[in-house]
C-alpha cells in the first residue's frame, strides 16, 4: 500500500499541475498585437566649405643659448678678485671684468724679459759697430774679398737672433699678464661658477660657464612627411619660415617669434626624425607683454606651411575609420564617403578631396551605423 502511494501522488500532482497550467493560459486576458516603432536618430551636421589655408605643423621643443662659453684659467696663480656678475643668473655686458688673478709673477716675469729684451737691443748694436769696424780694416789692409768671419757676420746673425727670442719673451710675458684679468667676450649671463675668491688656479682650470642673451635656438623633431607641408629639405629651408612660440607662464600664455633657420646634419636613429633649428632674438630678455625666456623652458611651436587651395576642414571626431566622412545626402540619409585626409592636428581634419560645397558632414556618432539609413536633424519631424 506505501509503494502504492509513493508511485500514484507525484503522477497525480503532476497531472493536476499541468491542468492549472492549461486552464490559467485559457481563461487569461488576451493582448492586441502592436506594431514597433522605429526612432529616426537625429543628427548635427556642418556644411562642407573649401577654403585657402595653410598647413601649419605644430612640435615641441627645448630653449638653449645659441651661443655657451666655459671660461678656463690660462695662467696658475690665485684668484683675487670675483665679479658679482658672475653669479648664477646674473646679466654682464661686454668688456665687463668677471675674474682678476695675482698678476705679481706676470708682472715681474714681464719686466724680467723686457730688461733682457733691452740687453739684446743693447748687444746688437755693439755688433753691428763692430761689424761696420771689421769692414773698415779690411779696405785698409786690401787682400781680397773678406770672409763672412772676418767681417763678424756670425756674430751679427746670433745678435739678432738674440734679440728675435728677447722680444718673442715680451709677447709671452704680456699675454700672461692680460690672462689674469678676464672680461665678458659678449653681453650675457652666467650660468654657473666654479672658482670663489682665495682659490689657487692652474692653466685648464674651470672658472665659470656663460651664455650670450641675443639669441636662443629650439630645436624642433619634425616627421619626414612634414617637409614638403614645409617647404623644407634635408639642406634646410630655401626660404623664411616663421614660426609661433607659445608657453604657460603662471596663469598667462606667452608669445614668441622666431624662424626656420637650418635643419640638422643627420636623422635621429632612435625616433627616424629630423631636427629643424629655429632662432629667436633677444629671447633673454623680457619685451612688452611678452616675458623672458630661459634655457631649458619648453616651447609649443607652430611652424607656418606652404598655402594649399581647396580645403574642407571639419572637427576631428568626425573622421570615421581613418578616411571615412559621413554624410547626409538630399534624402536625408546617412551615407559613407572615402576621402583624402591632407592634416589631421588635435581638434581639426583637412580634408584635400573627397567633399564638395554643400555637402552635409554628420557630427554625430551613430553606434548602429547602416549605409544609407534615415536621419534626422533638429526642427525636422520624425
Amino acid at each position: 500500500m506505501k509503494l502504492l502511494i509513493r508511485i500514484v501522488l507525484p503522477v497525480l500532482v503532476i497531472v493536476l499541475g499541468v491542468f492549472l497550467r492549461g486552464l490559467l493560459i485559457a481563461t487569461g486576458p488576451v493582448l492586441p498585437p502592436q506594431d514597433s516603432e522605429y526612432l529616426i536618430p537625429l543628427v548635427e551636421f556642418s556644411v562642407a566649405t573649401p577654403e585657402t589655408t595653410t598647413l601649419d605643423i605644430v612640435a615641441f621643443g627645448e630653449v638653449r643659448p645659441r651661443s655657451t662659453s666655459s671660461i678656463v684659467a690660462e695662467v696658475s696663480a690665485r684668484v683675487t678678485f670675483v665679479s658679482d656678475k658672475l653669479y648664477r643668473g646674473a646679466f654682464f655686458e661686454p668688456g665687463e671684468v668677471l675674474l682678476r688673478l695675482d698678476d705679481t709673477d706676470s708682472q715681474s716675469a714681464l719686466a724680467v724679459s723686457l730688461a733682457t729684451q733691452d740687453q739684446a737691443a743693447a748687444a746688437l748694436e755693439l755688433e753691428e759697430a763692430a761689424v761696420a769696424v771689421a769692414a773698415q780694416e779690411w779696405e785698409l789692409l786690401g787682400k781680397g774679398e773678406a770672409s763672412a768671419a772676418a767681417l763678424r757676420k756670425p756674430q751679427l746673425a746670433a745678435a739678432k737672433a738674440t734679440l728675435r727670442g728677447a722680444e718673442a719673451n715680451v709677447k709671452v710675458a704680456k699675454n700672461n699678464l692680460a690672462r689674469a684679468t678676464i672680461y665678458a667676450p659678449y653681453a650675457g649671463r652666467t650660468q654657473m661658477r666654479s672658482v670663489e675668491l682665495g682659490d689657487w688656479v692652474a692653466p685648464g682650470s674651470p672658472l665659470a660657464t656663460i651664455y650670450a642673451t641675443d639669441a636662443a635656438e629650439v630645436s624642433l623633431p619634425l616627421p619626414a612627411d612634414a617637409l614638403g607641408k614645409l617647404g623644407l629639405t634635408m639642406a634646410g629651408p630655401s626660404a623664411e619660415i616663421q614660426v609661433d612660440f607659445s608657453a604657460a607662464i603662471g596663469d598667462s600664455t606667452g608669445h614668441w617669434q622666431g624662424n626656420l633657420v637650418r635643419t640638422d646634419a643627420m636623422i635621429d636613429p632612435s625616433t627616424r626624425m629630423l631636427e629643424a633649428i629655429a632662432l629667436l632674438e633677444d629671447p633673454f630678455l623680457a619685451s612688452g607683454e611678452n616675458p623672458a625666456l630661459a634655457p631649458g623652458m619648453f616651447l609649443r611651436a607652430t611652424i607656418q606651411g606652404r598655402e594649399v587651395q581647396n580645403v574642407v576642414r571639419i572637427p576631428r571626431h568626425a573622421l570615421c575609420s581613418g578616411d571615412i566622412v559621413r554624410v547626409m545626402n538630399d534624402e536625408d540619409r546617412a551615407v559613407e564617403r572615402n576621402v583624402e585626409v591632407l592634416q589631421n592636428t588635435v581638434n581639426e581634419t583637412l580634408i584635400a578631396s573627397g567633399l564638395e560645397l554643400g555637402d552635409r558632414v554628420i557630427l554625430t556618432e551613430l553606434p548602429l551605423f547602416v549605409d544609407g539609413m534615415k536621419v534626422r536633424v533638429n526642427g525636422a519631424e520624425q
